[in-house]
């Protein structure tokens, strides 16, 4: 009887054990800033609306967003986005397997696309009369009760947006004075499947979208916002608490734009976390920021390598969807999973101050601050004559 139960035991423990390691190597994590849409929040950004006017910048500078992650849009599956000002149908075809953006209206009665439309190879079909459009071109193709397709057809054809669907990620590409778009680097341990997707966080920021960027040309916030040991949490006000005193975080960091590719900035970044006296972690960062609203961090520790991609999308003028995705080896999810923890608490330090800021068009900066200086003359590149204004961009969302 003994025996059979301390057999039993082992199992249990066993069977747990290796529950448990399949769950740190192989489960993807998620955390999703689940307070940003509060009542509170609400109030305090309608109160910074009333108070902007015009002095903003414009709230969409011109680049390439992320819609949707590539596990998002099945094949035969479409999906409604809006974000940037518009309003996109993302879908994949049932034939090439290939992403398509389109406007999400249909020209006919106004239905939208990504709500009941139905894919059909390369095309798809609105969920209202049937009319059915090409995901290459955005032309009509069919109606299905009419034989008096060309008099129609001419006049009928959906806005077809220029797309890519790279690193697990479907982007579109958004300009103003429709110039041509940039590549967006693949890398290979990503889009390869060599590296696994271990997790994922998502924030609703409620600031205008270059305050984001504008932190990794900060390097002062460093020691301030993210110096604290990150078990004194997310919380701002209580990050200091003495009870986590023992552990502080390190950052040496430098800023600059590319000199071969003028929409690419990077950020060299060492971080060394030190408990007590002792060194206990050492991370080495190459950070490339790709245009407003795409970065890529690759983190080499002594254990191996972790990539973090992060988007950064506009939904409305002063909201914004910040998503990072932890990539590595298969065998290292428990570091993975333990980076993202750090990373997601730090970054929603960051969040909790740009919530409660106004955007400074014309910030006094001392000459140690000169970082500051060169990234707003480098990030104004993403404006044009004609980008929406905030009040502009702010009218198409009250009507």
């Amino acid at each position: 009887m003994c025996a059979e139960f301390w057999h039993n035991l082992y199992t249990f423990i066993t069977v747990a054990l290796l529950g448990v390691l399949y769950y740190i190597l192989f489960v993807p994590v998620t955390w999703k800033d689940n307070d940003a849409n509060d009542k509170k929040s609400a109030i305090n950004r309608a109160r910074r609306l009333r108070k902007i006017g015009t002095k903003l910048l414009p709230p969409f500078p011109n680049g390439w967003y992320k819609l949707a992650t590539s596990k998002e849009i099945k094949p035969g599956t479409a999906k409604h986005i809006a974000c940037i000002g518009e309003n996109f149908v993302v879908f994949r075809s049932t034939d090439s397997k290939k992403t398509f953006v389109l406007d999400a209206y249909c020209p006919h009665m106004g239905a939208n696309l990504g709500v009941g439309g139905i894919v059909k190879g390369d095309c798809i079909e609105c969920p209202f009369h049937q009319w059915k459009f090409d995901g290459e071109s955005g032309s009509l193709v069919n109606i299905p009760y009419s034989e008096s397709l060309s008099e129609v057809e001419k006049f009928a054809k959906i806005r077809k947006w220029t797309s890519k669907e790279v690193n697990g990620l479907v982007f579109v590409w958004y300009h103003r004075e429709n110039e041509e778009p940039w590549e967006i680097p693949v890398i290979d341990e990503v889009d390869n499947g060599r590296f696994v997707c271990h997790g994922w966080n998502e924030f609703r920021v409620h600031s205008h979208i270059q305050d984001i960027p504008e932190n990794g040309a900060d390097i002062a916030h460093l020691a301030t916002v993210h110096g604290s040991n990150i078990l004194g949490g997310a919380d701002i006000n209580n990050m200091r608490n003495s009870w986590f005193s023992f552990g502080s975080h390190i950052w040496n960091a430098k800023w600059s734009s590319n000199t071969y590719f003028k929409h690419m900035a990077t950020v060299k970044l060492t971080h060394i976390y030190k408990l007590l006296s002792f060194k206990l972690i050492e991370i080495d960062a190459d950070i490339d920021q790709i245009g407003p609203g795409y970065v890529t961090l690759v983190l080499k520790l002594i254990f191996g390598k972790i990539i973090i991609l992060q988007t950064l999308t506009p939904l409305e003028p002063l909201v914004q969807n910040l998503s990072h995705y932890f990539y590595a080896p298969w065998y290292l999810g428990w570091l993975a999973k333990f980076i993202m923890y750090g990373e997601t608490i730090n970054v929603a330090r960051d969040v909790m101050i740009w919530n409660s800021k106004e955007f400074v068009r014309n910030p006094l900066l001392p000459k140690e601050e000169k970082p500051l200086k060169m990234f707003r003359s480098w990030y104004s590149q993403f404006y044009s004559e004609n980008s929406k204004t905030f009040a502009q961009a702010h009218e198409t969302l009250e009507w």
